[in-house]
């Protein structure tokens, strides 16, 4: 599947609030952030596509071989060759700069002591895929990020659930506690400009229908920071 970035970033500050012990909530969001995927990293042969338009099923060989392919891995699974499950990952958005979100209240607030993630919503906006998409985890990085690797500093920071072939819905992104924590403490220590990756395994079946089309779906994170006041 080939990914593209999303448009523009667009940031809104949602809500500010003080509180008597000198310290400040301010709320604010990423705006969608998006990305787009399409079936032509699947590699898989049209070879494979039966008349029906479905892919294909090809009996295994002797001692389970099954026919050579540059583009995708066979396996024989009950007698037939099967495409290996592929993992397609895609960049998300554009790079978040934290401090350019807060920009307008920085005559306010001194210093941020930590970051909430309170909601993360996505939207499919176009789907025509003719297969199901499982759950797509998303991931954070530092801008320097330039894939989903633990060596880089990528961790993940939710879960998109399963999408049906051609359907287009929103609803909110699981959150991962764990990593959700771990970003506020990259934000508050080490730095303000993060990315967002996401990632999927395609499991494809013989029989299933052959695969084609895309899918564009967006993620929009709602922050809050708590600092202190000047």
């Amino acid at each position: 599947m080939r990914s593209l970035s999303s448009f523009v970033l667009a940031a809104a500050l949602l809500a500010l609030g003080t509180s008597c012990d000198g310290t400040i909530s301010v709320v604010f969001s990423t705006g969608p952030q998006d990305f787009q995927v399409d079936t032509s990293e699947l590699d898989l042969p049209t070879a494979f596509r039966d008349d029906d338009g479905n892919i294909r099923s090809v009996p295994c060989g002797p001692m389970g071989m099954c026919p050579p392919s540059e583009t995708v891995t066979l396996t024989c699974e009950r007698d037939v060759c099967d495409p290996a499950p592929k993992t397609v990952s895609a960049p998300v958005g554009t790079v978040i700069d934290v401090d350019m979100l807060l920009s307008e209240t920085r005559e306010v607030i001194s210093s941020v002591d930590s970051y909430t993630f309170e909601q993360i919503r996505y939207e499919v906006s176009l789907n025509t895929l003719t297969f199901p998409v499982n759950d797509v985890e998303i991931f954070w990085g530092p801008e320097a990020a330039t894939a989903i690797d633990p060596a880089l500093g990528v961790r993940r920071l939710g879960t998109v659930p399963a999408v049906a072939a051609g359907a287009t819905p929103s609803g909110d992104v699981i959150l991962d506690p764990a990593g959700a924590q771990e970003l506020s403490d990259y934000l508050v220590g080490r730095g303000s400009r993060v990315r967002f990756f996401a990632q999927t395994v395609v499991d494809l079946d013989p029989g299933d229908p052959f695969p084609e089309g895309e899918i564009r779906t967006s993620v929009n994170v709602t922050v809050r920071a708590v600092g202190s006041l000047i």
